[in-house]
């Protein structure tokens, strides 16, 4: 009896830490989103400066791998077989969750950002090739060269890799489920590997959900819980490998080194244990719950801060403040603070105006 509860316990606590962390992790997405050119604009100055802001930009890296995971896990952990039946269901659901608010929010960007353009006199610019097919690609799915290799809404080309991860799931399933130790290992060289300039870029990002939503799938897969794992650990290792990693990589971004972005790579991986078990631990500890008015809105969140950081504090800022370390870190605030007030404000607003449209274009959140 006292192992079933001993059981029951561990499996809330990973549950509630994942429900969380939710919010926290996508306030550090907003934040991988704050290299504005207002930012830029502004000197990160000399000394600790610097160090605080490398630390911060390797701080923030756990965000995406740990969202990925989460992603893959409950995809796989219930029902306890995984069957095209189930399968099929979980594509229909997904449709509903990830399609539909991918497609929506894509085309509210684009949409958006045309009438802005228009409104300011700028029709002439609108080239007819952004409508052809071939530019419609480019904007919707990231097809071309124009955006990077991600759609129009930049920061969705998590959920474009995370709906191909959904539709890998059979074949990741026969990958994982069996003894085939040699599968996550593989997947992360070619996260860590670095990316050759002349690869397709619409592929540049798919190595971190192919890794991550992999490891997600098998603890999912078998049916383990992360944090009681995670624990296992030995905590000077899953603290002392993420602090080393940290500093390498801090030094590296300050001298511009080409080996950069394997460091934050390597740093992404190692960060995962010790998010999980510091977060379990303040879950555990004083009882954490996430604020519903304020965690319901990080879709929204996700989906728009980047069109609310360019068009309340971009555009209206540009050439008006003084280049100093102290606007640098007023600035970074601002792009972080201002996103988080207005979404949390109109996703409140919109669950009591028109509560079925804002769960429609929320995936249901």
């Amino acid at each position: 009896m006292s192992a079933e509860k001993s059981t029951l316990h561990t499996g809330n606590l990973q549950s509630g830490t994942i429900d969380w962390l939710r919010y926290p992790l996508m306030v550090l997405i907003v934040i991988i989103h704050t290299d504005t050119a207002l930012l830029l604009s502004m000197p990160v100055g000399n000394g600790f400066s610097p160090v605080l802001y490398g630390l911060l930009r390797t701080i923030i890296r756990v965000a995406v791998p740990l969202f990925f995971i989460f992603s893959g896990y409950w995809f796989f952990r219930q029902p306890e077989d995984f069957t095209m039946e189930v399968y099929r269901g979980k594509l229909a659901k997904r449709a509903r969750s990830l399609l539909v608010p991918y497609l929506f929010w894509n085309f509210f960007a684009w949409a958006f950002q045309l009438l802005m353009v228009v409104l300011q006199g700028h029709a002439d610019w609108l080239a007819i090739s952004l409508f052809r097919p071939d530019g419609l690609l480019d904007i919707f799915i990231g097809m071309g060269s124009g955006y990077q290799g991600m759609p129009k809404a930049f920061q969705l080309w998590f959920l474009r890799d995370l709906m191909v991860m959904c539709l890998l799931a059979p074949v990741l399933y026969f990958l994982l489920r069996g003894r085939r130790w040699w599968v996550l290992p593989v997947f992360a060289v070619l996260y860590v590997m670095p990316w050759n300039a002349e690869w397709p870029m619409l592929l540049m990002r798919f190595p971190s959900a192919l890794l991550f939503f992999s490891i997600g799938a098998w603890f999912g897969i078998r049916k383990l819980d992360m944090v009681e794992t995670a624990r296992r650990v030995p905590l000077w290792l899953c603290l002392l490998v993420p602090t080393v990693l940290m500093a390498w990589h801090v030094w590296l971004m300050m001298r511009g080194a080409v080996a950069t972005p394997v460091a934050e790579r390597l740093f992404s991986i190692a960060a995962i244990v010790p998010t999980l078990r510091i977060a379990a631990a303040l879950v555990e500890r004083h009882n954490l719950r996430p604020t519903k008015w304020l965690a319901g809105s990080g879709f929204l969140l996700f989906a728009t801060h980047p069109l609310v950081m360019n068009y309340l504090l971009v555009e209206p800022l540009a050439g008006k403040l003084t280049p100093t370390v102290a606007h640098f870190w007023l600035v970074l605030v601002a792009e972080v603070v201002v996103p988080v007030v207005v979404c949390a404000v109109v996703h409140v607003f919109a669950r009591k105006v028109m509560p079925r449209t804002a769960s429609l274009l929320t995936g249901g959140r």
